[in-house]
């Protein structure tokens, strides 16, 4: 954990707020916040807001980083960005004293002034944030027409990321077209997420078996491709999923859908009578979830991890499923897989809920869908499968305790806080996950790659991992979120008014479209 974000867990929004509202001298009637998303922590106006220096084709750039690709990167990006106007990028040295206060791989420094802009960092990853975060503050110069370059804030900050793995979970139903997609992974890399965990509502275009999805898949494999490798550039890694136990219609659970039963009914033995769970006990069900593990890490570029879901699944009623113990088949069958993935070079992940029996009184008030049965699993899970934790209420904010994830840790297993709507207790949960040393934060979305929700899962959940709170929403327009959506935007060079903001439409022709 970064020390500097020791003071920050221990402060509120006003504290974290304070570097930035502090008004120049002679203009106190204004004072100004940062639209940035997360904040940085701590940074300091050297001469206000309302001292702003040129960041356009006057200005030099310059980066003091080891990996010699940094600067590259950043130049073309910067090119990429602000085409004609880009600033000059040089490697040399930055301020030696802030350099050697860099805290861990993705730390980063800046200083801005009329000298130019000086970027510290030991690797890529810290001179990406800084772009990103030069990115939300740089403002098009005033007085023009048109945009003639850019400013910025004379200021310097100094910053690194609470916890190591900061991940959204994103779900690319039929509902969802690629280009949303794309938008909430480069959304996700400008909010400083490094990972993202993409799960496939029936919309994977296999090749090895392709029944496993909704007729006109859009998730082909061509563009799964091309999304890796624009993670990869952006500084976000993606992590494929599938649902290797319950959750098998591929579908929400509300809508009774099946992707592969409702037309396609010659499938039936690899499923539970019904659908929802996989057939553990055909030895059909292992070769197909295999295959189908290989073909997605394959053409997710290999990512380090998997998920392989394994939430709440229901009780067998398939005769052969229902001729040995339960728990036994499944420990067996989540923890063959488990295996099965670190052979291919990618540990698995789970969520937890099958683990922890929902009669224990320890888990009251938590989430919680197993058995005695199939909570065997935490002690015959190998110890390297990181337990996703998802724990989706509020907790009333002062939570400072989870007692499923410290179980989790006790036992050996890397832990991961995964919260949804409930941001009250976003930061509580990351603070609990350094505390502990545990794994990460992966906040997921599920349905909500849209609205007001969208928005707030995003910053609260960005902040949470980051390490700072939140700053107070913007009255009636939150100008940092959609700035944000703006420079994705123009990046992705939108042209559609469904792919603009943060609803498809202003005006829906019906409740649910954007509800």
């Amino acid at each position: 954990m970064n020390m500097s974000k020791l003071a920050v867990a221990a402060t509120c929004v006003a504290t974290v707020l304070a570097p930035f509202v502090a008004p120049a001298a002679g203009n106190a009637a204004n004072p100004d916040a940062i639209e940035l998303v997360p904040v940085p922590w701590p940074v300091k106006y050297k001469g206000g807001p309302d001292a702003p220096v040129a960041f356009d084709a006057t200005t030099t750039v310059v980066v003091d980083c080891p990996d010699a690709v940094a600067a590259d990167w950043l130049a073309t990006h910067f090119k990429e960005w602000y085409a004609k106007d880009a600033p000059k990028v040089t490697r040399g040295k930055a301020d030696a004293t802030r350099a050697a206060l860099l805290d861990g791989d993705e730390a980063y420094a800046v200083d801005t002034d009329a000298s130019g802009v000086k970027i510290a960092a030991r690797t890529l990853a810290g001179v990406r944030w800084a772009a990103y975060s030069l990115r939300q503050l740089a403002i098009a110069k005033r007085g023009t027409f048109k945009t003639e370059g850019r400013i910025l804030p004379t200021l310097s900050m100094s910053d690194a990321p609470h916890l190591a793995f900061r991940a959204v979970h994103l779900c690319w139903f039929p509902e969802v077209r690629p280009l949303q997609m794309e938008r909430a992974i480069r959304l996700a890399a400008l909010f400083k997420s490094n990972y993202a965990i993409i799960e496939p509502w029936g919309m994977y275009e296999s090749e090895k078996h392709p029944w496993w999805h909704w007729p006109n898949p859009t998730m082909t494999k061509k563009e799964v491709s091309r999304l890796a490798a624009l993670g990869r550039d952006l500084g976000i890694t993606l992590i494929p999923q599938i649902n290797a136990y319950g959750h098998a219609s591929s579908s929400r659970s509300c809508t009774l859908k099946h992707a592969m039963l409702d037309l396609q009914p010659e499938y039936e033995p690899l499923f539970e009578p019904g659908g929802w769970n996989w057939c553990l006990s055909n030895p059909e069900t292992q070769r197909v979830l295999r295959e189908l593990i290989v073909e997605l890490l394959d053409n997710f570029g290999n990512p380090p991890y998997i998920h392989l879901g394994c939430d709440e699944a229901q009780p067998p009623t398939c005769p052969e499923c229902r001729k040995r113990p339960y728990g036994e088949l499944v420990c067996e069958h989540i923890a063959g897989l488990a295996a099965f993935t670190k052979e291919h070079g990618a540990r698995a992940m789970i969520w937890h809920d099958m683990l922890l029996d929902k009669r224990d009184p320890r888990w009251k008030g938590y989430v919680k869908h197993g058995s005695k049965l199939t909570a065997t699993l935490a002690d015959t899970l190998p110890k390297d499968v990181i337990i996703c934790d998802w724990q989706y209420f509020d907790m009333k904010e002062k939570n400072k305790e989870w007692p499923t994830m410290a179980y989790f840790k006790e036992k050996g297993f890397p832990v991961a806080g995964c919260p949804w709507t409930n941001y009250k207790a976003m930061k509580p949960m990351a603070d609990y996950i350094a505390k502990i040393g545990g794994f990460g934060f992966i906040e997921t979305t599920w349905h909500h790659l849209r609205g007001d929700d969208w928005i707030q899962m995003y910053k609260y959940g960005s902040a949470a991992a980051w390490g700072t709170c939140i700053p107070p929403r913007t009255p009636m327009y939150d100008i940092a979120f959609g700035n944000a959506l703006r420079l994705v935007g123009h990046d992705m060079k939108v042209t559609d008014y469904r792919d603009t903001g943060h609803l498809n439409l202003q005006v829906p022709p019906a409740w649910w479209i954007d509800n």
